[in-house]
């Protein structure tokens, strides 16, 4: 363990040294801006929603503010993504493939597959969700730089429908495909049908379970890459990526629910599922998170135009509780410690 704890800490070091890019990565042009892109796709929801095959794709033409701030459009392909959104939402989240010919010398350059993940429904509130599943991925970028990149989007969507057409103005955010985050660090997207739990590198496995234990998030598992996609290098040393957040007692969607067989009611009930590590370890990042802090809040501050009040504050009071816990060590005891799980995996 303590090999794997001094790679941490000299591995965060060389991070600050080259200004926080792993292997010189200067990053996509499509994420390196900040500001939200300006997207407009027309399609059919309902081609979307009820098509089976995930390799069933429907042709349309995105169109997409370019880095001069006028309008360009280049031809992809769409298909539906995700399992319970799929069944229970109006807007499910959609996977979008280029042709790498297609891309070549645009905005979109070298991203040949992306997710666009769409509110629910079309209300305020669930306007709030996406801006809160987005902050999601924002916190972690901070824990760790085996991450997601991703950037808001503001969409026209035109939901296309016998004849007739809706249109729609909602608050979306794309994701980068894992693979290119894999190649981004030199490791593969593992094919593994099942991964043992304690073949995650230690440091970044409970790295990753106080990131669930912080939002509330139960919906995942590394062992079957649920909501996770697992990283490794020719040594078989295996990262971890977790994605889609909506489940997380931080986000707080109307249709959420623990993960299976767990024992808590609602989402808004933190359960620590990690492994348990070894002390050293476990203090470490739990003191990592505690100088985190003050820059989570801050992530989470810069986005407070995107939510209501009262979304705003129920979002900052729920992320509070977890640092209240980790820096008092008797609950960090009986809410962390004492909730591991056994590493005899």
């Amino acid at each position: 363990m303590k090999s794997s704890l001094t790679n941490g800490i000299i591995y965060v070091i060389l991070l600050i040294l080259l200004g926080g890019h792993a292997y010189g990565f200067q990053g996509s042009t499509l994420f390196t801006e900040k500001e939200p892109l300006d997207l407009e796709l027309v399609t059919s929801l309902n081609e979307l929603r009820n098509s089976k095959s995930d390799t069933v794709f429907f042709s349309t033409v995105l169109k997409y503010k370019n880095e001069n701030g006028q309008w360009d459009s280049l031809q992809v392909e769409l298909r539906a993504r995700g399992h319970s959104r799929r069944k229970i939402c109006h807007f499910p989240p959609i996977k979008i493939k280029i042709k790498k010919s297609v891309s070549k010398n645009t905005l979109f350059a070298g991203d040949k597959n992306l997710k666009l993940v769409l509110p629910c429904q079309l209300s305020n509130s669930f306007n709030d969700m996406i801006a809160k599943e987005y902050l999601c991925y924002k916190f972690y970028e901070s824990v760790t730089p085996y991450h997601f990149q991703t950037r808001l989007v503001n969409l026209t969507l035109t939901d296309v429908r016998d004849r007739k057409s809706k249109t729609h103005n909602l608050v979306a955010f794309i994701i980068e495909d894992d693979d290119k985050v894999a190649k981004r660090f030199q490791y593969k997207i593992s094919d593994a049908k099942v991964i043992r739990p304690n073949y995650i590198n230690d440091t970044s496995a409970v790295r990753q379970d106080f990131f669930a234990y912080m939002i509330g998030n139960t919906d995942w598992s590394n062992t079957g890459q649920h909501n996770v996609k697992v990283m490794a290098d020719k040594n078989k040393n295996h990262i971890p990526l977790p994605y889609d957040f909506d489940m997380a007692g931080f986000v707080s969607a109307p249709y959420a629910i623990p993960y299976d067989y767990l024992p808590i009611k609602t989402v808004q009930e933190r359960l620590y599922r990690g492994l348990c590590r070894d002390p050293e370890l476990v203090e470490y990042v739990r003191n990592q998170y505690i100088q985190l802090e003050p820059e989570i809040k801050d992530t989470m501050a810069q986005y407070e135009n995107y939510m209501s009040a009262g979304d705003f504050k129920m979002a900052r009071n729920f992320l509070n509780g977890f640092f209240e816990i980790i820096k008092n060590d008797k609950l960090f005891k009986t809410q962390i410690l004492s909730q591991c799980l056994p590493n005899n995996y």
